[in-house]
């Protein structure tokens, strides 16, 4: 998992004599560096002010690196095709905001947002993709041979079985199209923290009740809030459309990432005429 950079000075000086630009990889930023108080505590403030940063340096996004991602990516499918395989790109668009990731605890700051494991900027992981447009076929009605063949069935360990099998369809990594997408600091405030840390900690051998003395405690976390995703699915030409159809209505019924009860994740899904078929 690699070590902690820890940092005692204040915050906030501290990033601007560092002058962190926005080509400064947010992954590392992210998740590498800690900012502690003088109990040698996780210090609030320093979580804070690298919130800042990143929303203020939109994690690091530089416009020309975009592009030449974006690029490569359209090389790699653009041989994908010619070997006979059917592309289908999704433009995915956030109609508020989208936390994918904030459960993700690979930070000491416990931010979440799921970043690019080179570049540091925000994606939405195929796997995740994956499970909400299978979660969705379920819904709509897909039978179970159908589900398995174009999704795959789990790992021999999970299921039980003798052998797993590959979907049809494979889910890209979304990417930002070529434009920098922004990046939001949020706050959610649960009343009854004690009770979600007991719960939620498998060393701790009993829950501590919810109780209405608790002391409501601010938690920070990232959010992107626009922008734009290209989604791209690769297979067979029948079940990579099928596919198609349901991932971009499951953004837009169920939507992805966490708090969607609060309205975060939704999102609108066009296809690239190219890559439709005209009826």
């Amino acid at each position: 998992m690699g070590r902690l950079i820890k940092y005692r000075k204040e915050p906030p000086r501290l990033l601007s004599e560092l002058d962190l630009t926005s080509g400064a990889n947010a992954l590392i930023m992210m998740r590498r560096v800690v900012f502690l108080d003088e109990n040698g505590k996780v210090d609030t403030d320093g979580t804070k002010a690298l919130l800042a940063w990143a929303a203020e340096r939109r994690l690091g996004q530089d416009p020309e690196l975009l592009r030449c991602a974006v690029a490569r990516r359209d090389a790699a499918l653009a041989a994908l095709r010619r070997r006979g395989q059917t592309v289908v790109r999704l433009r995915l668009r956030p109609e508020w905001r989208m936390a994918v990731g904030l459960g993700n605890r690979a930070n000491p700051h416990e931010s979440g947002l799921s970043l690019h494991g080179t570049y540091g900027w925000p994606i939405i992981p195929g796997s995740s993709l994956k499970g909400l447009t299978a979660a969705w076929a379920a819904k709509d009605g897909a039978d179970a041979e159908t589900l398995e063949r174009i999704f795959g069935s789990p790992r021999p360990e999970r299921a039980g079985t003798e052998a797993a099998r590959l979907g049809t369809v494979r889910f890209l990594d979304a990417l930002p199209t070529g434009e920098p997408v922004p990046v939001t600091a949020d706050v959610v405030t649960p009343h009854v923290q004690p009770y979600y840390d007991s719960a939620n900690d498998d060393r701790t051998p009993e829950i501590t009740p919810p109780a209405e003395y608790h002391k409501p405690i601010p938690s920070f976390f990232l959010a992107v809030s626009g922008g734009e995703f290209v989604v791209d699915l690769v297979g067979p030409a029948e079940d990579v459309r099928q596919v198609a159809r349901w991932c971009a209505e499951a953004l837009d019924e169920m939507g992805i990432g966490a708090k969607n009860s609060a309205g975060y994740g939704y999102a609108a899904a066009s296809w690239e005429k190219n890559d439709w078929p005209s009826t």
